[in-house]
């Protein structure tokens, strides 16, 4: 065998060698540990969830988790909503899903079992996600407007006259908190509505726009508050931009 000829083999040699110490140098073992993150109501319920992605070169999509904890001091039950968002901006165009489901009978400190979500490309964080309980199956403290859902705001001038009709989804939590998303992709203006209702149905709120800065608050029409007939939640409010004065009226459906 020449001399040539094994040099030749030598030099292919240290070549495969190379860039087999380069691949192994450059190998990362997949990312299988969970993310975790807690919203937690006090002395009521904690939401518990876990992110997990199949490796670490390819973190998109998240499959995500979610355990109920009861940690109240007795039973509880009830239905509970999870909002995730694309961005922190909290509106209905960067909503990535809504999650609704029933709380079973939980006992002190007791869970229920991992509810799957939808996938997400987002880590999860107060920013980002909404979560909260819609009713504890308690017809005395629970908020008497609770509840899921959609319809229609009716848009109308200080005269009255309609302006336009915008699709609307959103909550009314056991306490009174709510918040309204504007569907309609060309709305920039009244595309959040968020605030509290007290037991009287006065509504403490804003509107916000799609950047999520302030467009106005909510203001009262003491003649024609909101009410729950049935299925329908009606009712009036008007805002003001700068002498831009609007009347919103509720035509939503309550969803079972």
């Amino acid at each position: 065998m020449s001399k040539s000829y094994l040099y030749i083999n030598a030099f292919f040699l240290s070549l495969f060698v190379f860039f087999s110490s380069c691949q192994n140098d450059t190998y990362l073992e997949p990312e299988l540990t969970p993310k975790k993150y807690s919203y937690i109501i006090p002395n009521r319920i904690s939401f518990d969830f876990s992110q997990q992605s199949k490796n670490s070169s390819s973190i998109i999509p998240y499959n995500n988790g979610l355990i109920l904890r009861n940690i109240s001091d007795s039973d509880i039950s009830g239905e509970f909503i999870v909002l995730a968002f694309n961005k922190n901006e909290k509106n209905y165009h960067n909503l990535s899903f809504i999650e609704r489901g029933d709380i079973l009978s939980l006992s002190k400190n007791e869970s229920q079992a991992d509810i799957q979500m939808e996938q997400t490309n987002l880590l999860f964080s107060d920013n980002n996600v909404i979560a909260s309980i819609l009713n504890f199956n308690d017809a005395i403290s629970d908020h008497k407007l609770n509840g899921f859902y959609k319809g229609e705001l009716n848009i109308y001038n200080d005269g009255n006259e309609f302006l336009k009709s915008l699709t609307c989804t959103g909550y009314i939590d056991y306490q009174g908190k709510f918040m309204f998303f504007v569907e309609d992709d060309d709305e920039d203006d009244i595309v959040v509505l968020q605030g509290n209702i007290n037991t009287g149905n006065m509504i403490s709120g804003k509107i916000l726009k799609r950047d999520g800065t302030n467009l106005s608050p909510i203001v009262n029409i003491t003649s024609d508050l909101l009410n729950l007939n049935g299925t329908n939640l009606s009712g009036k409010v008007s805002i003001t931009e700068e002498s831009n004065k609007r009347i919103l009226q509720f035509n939503l459906t309550h969803q079972n």
